[in-house]
C-alpha cells in the first residue's frame, strides 16, 4: 500500500477536521482568549439568582408552594439563556466566518453547526457546575424525571438552532433586523417566559397569551420535571414548540438551500 493512499482521508475525516478546528475558534472567540471570559459564563447566572435572592420575600409570595427559590430561578434562567444563546448568536455566525469559506472545505453550515454546539456545550456546563454549587448548599437539585427533563431539553435546543439558523439566513441582506430580534429576545421574552416568576397566578387572560411563546411551555416542563410538586401550566404541551421547531428547521434550511451562494461570498 502506497504513502498517499495511508494519508489519504475520508469526506468525513475532512468534515471532522473541519469542524473541531472551528469550534477551537469559536471557542477562543467566545471567551475571549481569556480565563475571564469563561469565568463570566459562570458568574451570570449566579448573578441573576444572587440578585433575585434578595427579593426573596416577593419569590416565596410568586412561586409554587415547597418550591426552593434558587432551584426555581436557575431552572428558568438556565433553559432561558440556552435558548437564547442559540437563536441570537447563530445569526452572527456567518459573517463572523465569512472570510473561512474561501476554503471550499467550509461552509456556512458548518459555521452555523459548530457555534450552536459551542453554545450548548458551555451552557450545560455551566448549568450543571451551578445546580452543583446549590447542591452543595443543601438544595434539591436532582430532577425528579430525569428522562423527561432530557427531551425538554432536546426540543429547546432544537427550537433555539431552528431560530437562529433561521434568523442567520433571513438577516444576511438585512443585518440591522438582528438589533430588533435582540431587542426582542433580550427582556421582553425574559418576561414572558416565566423566568422568575411563577405564571400560574396571572390572571386567566394574560395565560393564554403568553401561551403563544414556545419558550414559556418549555420551561414549565422544564421545572415540571425537577419538582414533583410542581405544576406546569394548563394547556403546556410539548407537542407545541417541538412542532415549531420541526417547521423553522425545514423553513431555515429550505432558505439555506436557496441562498447559500449567496452566503459564501462576501458582502
Amino acid at each position: 500500500m502506497s504513502g498517499s493512499s495511508m494519508t489519504k482521508r475520508s469526506p468525513w475525516q475532512i468534515q471532522q477536521a473541519v469542524l473541531f478546528a472551528l469550534f477551537i475558534r469559536e471557542l477562543k472567540t467566545r471567551v475571549g482568549g481569556r480565563w475571564l471570559g469563561g469565568f463570566w459564563l459562570l458568574l451570570e447566572p449566579l448573578v441573576h439568582v444572587t440578585l433575585l435572592m434578595m427579593l426573596v420575600t416577593l419569590l416565596r409570595r410568586i412561586t409554587a408552594p415547597g418550591i426552593e427559590v434558587p432551584v426555581f430561578l436557575v431552572t428558568g434562567l438556565m433553559p432561558f439563556f440556552i435558548f437564547k444563546d442559540l437563536s441570537v448568536r447563530l445569526m452572527d455566525a456567518i459573517d463572523a466566518n465569512r472570510g473561512l469559506f474561501n476554503y471550499r472545505q467550509v461552509k456556512p453550515i458548518d459555521a452555523l453547526a459548530t457555534r450552536a454546539l459551542l453554545e450548548v456545550t458551555l451552557r450545560s456546563v455551566v448549568y450543571a457546575l451551578v445546580l452543583a454549587a446549590l447542591g452543595w448548599f443543601g438544595f434539591h437539585v436532582i430532577p425528579a424525571r430525569p428522562l423527561e427533563l432530557i427531551g425538554v431539553s432536546a426540543v429547546l435546543v432544537m427550537l433555539g438552532a431552528s431560530f437562529g439558523l433561521l434568523f442567520a439566513v433571513a438577516t444576511d441582506e438585512f443585518p440591522k433586523a438582528r438589533v430588533f430580534i435582540r431587542m426582542l429576545f433580550g427582556m421582553p421574552l425574559y418576561l414572558a417566559s416565566g423566568v422568575i416568576f411563577s405564571v400560574h397566578r396571572l390572571p386567566p387572560d394574560v395565560q393564554v397569551w403568553l401561551q403563544w411563546n414556545p419558550v414559556l411551555h418549555l420551561i414549565e416542563l422544564s421545572r415540571a420535571s425537577f419538582f414533583p410538586s410542581y405544576r406546569a401550566m394548563q394547556g403546556v404541551s410539548l407537542h407545541y414548540p417541538a412542532g415549531l421547531a420541526v417547521a423553522l428547521a425545514f423553513f431555515g434550511m429550505a432558505l439555506y438551500r436557496v441562498r447559500r451562494d449567496q452566503l459564501m461570498s462576501a458582502n
